[in-house]
């Protein structure tokens, strides 16, 4: 009966089945260990490579790779394993995602063939790629969707992928999605936090009180090129934040980091149909390779993935940050915007309280200045005019002449240092000087100036006053000033006419019908005072005398400040 046992073949049989059973222990028990390495950490790229390996040595393939895709279903990474890194090199981009790769990225069940080139779809390999003919592909599925697939391939002679392959490669599969899914989770977590981080660090920057202008920015623009994993960033700020974007023309590359950053750094960029000025406008992030505006030393650099993000906090919209990858990079993935437009928003919020606390600041010393400035006039220098004019009546009293000489240098010297004085009161707020300040300055000279005096004062101002910068207003002030008081004092006018003029220079006119200057005029400090002034500005300052009498001083400067 044995015998016969053997002649049927049911002995050889059930070698086999033990074999197999065998086999089949040593391929789970294998798996066991293999899963076990597989989630050993949380780095998703370690992961990645580790289950490739795992399943060349479930099968024996001679080749592996593992294709992932993102958010948008775009192939992202492809990991590779069993070639040579010069193979490797020479392969150059990633995959395009065509041909039976592309199938297979849209497939959620096994594909095992025999000879691949025989499959419909598939191109052929890309130029130094291995040959293969035995071929086996798994999908990764995480939550329903497909991850990515994992490939192998063979092409030695009899070697075939069989069902046992097929169910250890299909196990794999469902434990590396769980390895994935973690790591995926854990590269989420520790990005967010990194992104975190940096927000936190550049309002620790902007805030500390220091350097809140071109060091901020140009970390601003450093933490988004690490983080973006990005080969260049740049900040684009807007001249006026607080103007609406709508009303903006050009933004300018504040900052610059990363590649050709010299290069980039200051040109300036329109809004209108740019790609820059569309997420400047709308506020919204964005993820492209292709900018409708070209931007030298950065758009062209080549077609690269990059992302755009809006500086925008509440209602100050202070420009875009953009970082762009190298052409051989994997595309951003989708994902980057939520946390790019929190970070920006982050960034732009810490600019915006910057600006405000200098403003205060800015508000505080001016506060300050104003209170001395108004000290200053209120007091002292009525103090000083009033004993300025006693020894005026003291001097009308005397009939000595070395007495009256020195009184007279005396009130001179009164009179210089309330000039003096009024100059410091102007210096104290050139800080916040606008154009309609100077305006102001020569009717309150006048006033002040003329008050309580028998004199006609007629005053003519023409032109953008707006032009006028604070360094020229300051010396203008002070010339007219003089010009003004010296009338006032000494010429015995009853008419005095102040012309004030802009257009292509800036030009003064103090004329009086008085008794001129003398010509052995012993007081000339002050004229020479004058012409001091008007040299310093590149300009002229002129003393005549009209055939009519009295006294003409000219002034005139170029409107740029030096």
């Amino acid at each position: 009966m044995f015998s016969r046992l053997i002649q049927g073949g049911l002995v050889g049989r059930m070698h086999e089945q033990l074999d197999e059973l065998l086999a089949s222990r040593d391929q789970m028990e294998q798996l066991l260990a293999l899963t076990i390495e597989i989630g050993a950490d949380l780095d998703l790229d370690a992961t990645l490579v580790r289950i490739v390996t795992a399943a060349r040595q479930l099968t024996g393939a001679q080749y592996g790779a593992l294709g992932v895709r993102d958010a948008d279903g775009r192939l992202m990474s492809f990991v590779h394993a069993g070639m040579d890194a010069d193979t490797v090199a020479r392969l150059g981009d990633l995959p395009a995602g065509k041909g039976l790769l592309g199938v297979l990225l849209n497939q959620t069940d096994i594909v095992g063939l025999g000879d691949l080139t025989a499959h419909p779809a598939a191109v052929g390999f890309p130029e130094h790629h291995p040959p293969m003919r035995a071929f086996l592909g798994v999908p990764i599925i995480i939550r329903e969707v497909v991850f990515g697939s994992l490939y192998l391939g063979d092409d030695r002679p009899g070697q075939v992928f069989n069902e046992s392959h097929e169910n250890a490669v299909r196990a794999l599969a469902s434990v590396a999605a769980v390895a994935i899914d973690n790591a995926q989770l854990f590269h989420q977590v520790s990005t967010s936090a990194r992104w975190t981080a940096a927000s936190r660090e550049i309002i620790t920057e902007v805030l500390a009180g220091g350097d809140s202008g071109k060091a901020a920015l140009s970390l601003i623009a450093d933490r988004v090129c690490a983080l973006t994993d990005a080969e260049q960033a740049i900040v684009l700020l807007s001249a006026d934040p607080e103007l609406p974007a709508d009303h903006l023309d050009t933004l300018t590359v504040a900052a610059a980091v990363g590649v050709h950053a010299d290069d980039v750094h200051g040109q300036q960029v329109v809004v209108d149909g740019s790609t820059i000025g569309t997420v400047f406008r709308t506020g919204t992030p964005l993820i492209t390779d292709v900018f409708r505006h070209p931007i030298a030393g950065f758009t062209d650099l080549g077609q690269r993935p990059a992302i755009v993000m809006p500086l925008r906090a509440g209602t100050m919209a202070w420009g875009v940050i953009a970082a762009a990858r190298s052409p051989h990079q994997s595309p951003l993935d989708t994902r980057y915007l939520d946390l790019a437009a929190d970070f920006a928003g982050h960034a732009a919020l810490a600019l915006s309280l910057a600006a405000r606390r200098d403003h205060e600041r800015e508000r505080t010393v001016l506060a300050d200045r104003e209170r001395i400035a108004h000290d200053l006039h209120d007091h002292v220098i009525q103090k000083l005019f009033a004993a300025g004019l006693d020894l005026q009546g003291t001097i009308a009293r005397t009939h000595s002449p070395p007495i009256v000489d020195r009184l007279t240098r005396t009130v001179d010297e009164l009179q210089s240092t309330i000039e003096d004085i009024r100059n410091t009161i102007f210096r104290l707020n050139s800080a916040a000087w606008t154009g309609e300040d100077f305006r102001q300055r020569v009717h309150t000279a006048i006033a002040e100036l003329t008050d309580d005096r028998d004199i006609r004062t007629t005053v003519t101002l023409s032109g953008p006053m707006s032009v006028i910068g604070a360094e020229l207003a300051q010396h203008a002030a002070a010339i007219l000033t003089e010009a003004i008081s010296n009338t006032v004092r000494h010429s015995r006018a009853t008419r005095l006419a102040v012309h004030v003029a802009v257009a292509d220079e800036l030009a003064i006119d103090v004329i009086d019908n008085g008794r001129g200057i003398p010509a052995n005029n012993q007081r000339r400090s002050g004229l020479a005072n004058m012409a001091r002034r008007a040299e310093k500005l590149c300009g002229t300052c002129h003393f005549t005398t009209p055939e009519q009498g009295g006294t003409h001083v000219r002034f005139t400067a170029p409107l740029t400040d030096l």
